[in-house]
Parts: C-alpha cells; sequence; structure tokens
C-alpha cells in the first residue's frame, strides 16, 4: 500500500479501499511494513494515515509461538498473529500477498490470487 512500485501496490490499494467492515491490524504486521519500506520518510507517513483508520489487536505472545510450532518452520510470527485474529474474529478474512502460506492455515483469505475459504 505504501509502495507504489511494489508489484501488489493496485491490488492492495483495491483491497483496503473498497472493502467494507473494520480493518485488523497486528503489531508484527505494521513492523513487516516498515521494513518493506525500508523505513522511508514519506512511506512511514501513508502507513501512519492507513493505520490511524485501523483498530490494532495483538494476540498473546505464548499463543502466537504455540500456533507457529504447530506449522514451523514456515509460519512466521507475523502470519501466526493474522491467523489467530481471523479465528478470534467471526467472519473474519486475511487479506495477504502470501498465497502459498495461507492456503496451508485453513482461514478464509484473499491474495492477488482470488478468495479462498479455509
Amino acid at each position: 500500500m505504501c509502495n507504489r512500485l511494489d508489484s501488489h501496490h493496485l491490488w492492495a490499494s483495491r483491497q483496503v479501499f473498497t472493502r467494507s467492515g473494520a480493518f485488523i491490524l497486528t503489531s508484527a504486521a505494521v513492523a513487516e511494513a516498515t521494513h518493506l519500506v525500508k523505513n522511508q520518510a514519506p512511506a512511514l507517513d501513508r502507513l501512519r494515515e492507513l493505520i490511524e483508520r485501523m483498530q490494532i489487536e495483538d494476540p498473546a505472545p505464548t499463543e502466537v509461538l504455540m500456533l507457529m510450532r504447530r506449522y514451523a518452520p514456515e509460519m512466521d510470527y507475523a502470519d501466526a498473529c493474522a491467523v489467530l485474529l481471523a479465528r478470534r474474529h467471526k467472519g473474519a478474512v486475511v487479506l495477504t500477498t502470501d498465497h502459498r502460506d495461507f492456503s496451508v492455515y485453513r482461514v478464509p483469505f484473499v491474495s492477488p490470487k482470488g478468495e479462498f475459504h479455509g
């Protein structure tokens, strides 16, 4: 969303601006996003603007680590947070560009390849 040169920029923009309902974001996803935009000031400003419109929620680290162990070594911390929140919130769908990994986690998700219901 913050890097117009990213191959999934247009897809991500459409998802954020056309989907209804609340967006829940984890701190782990924010950390990944800041890394991907290389902490560049304009991208951080845009990221901040987006995050102000979203709800931040983080699962307990012990819960995250238990889920990661189940899918080790493929699942990373941010993915585990997203999976736990998707399971916690009825009707939740994960927006991700990581189609390969999320097709294994058995939660509803949307990727540039389409919409999938785990």
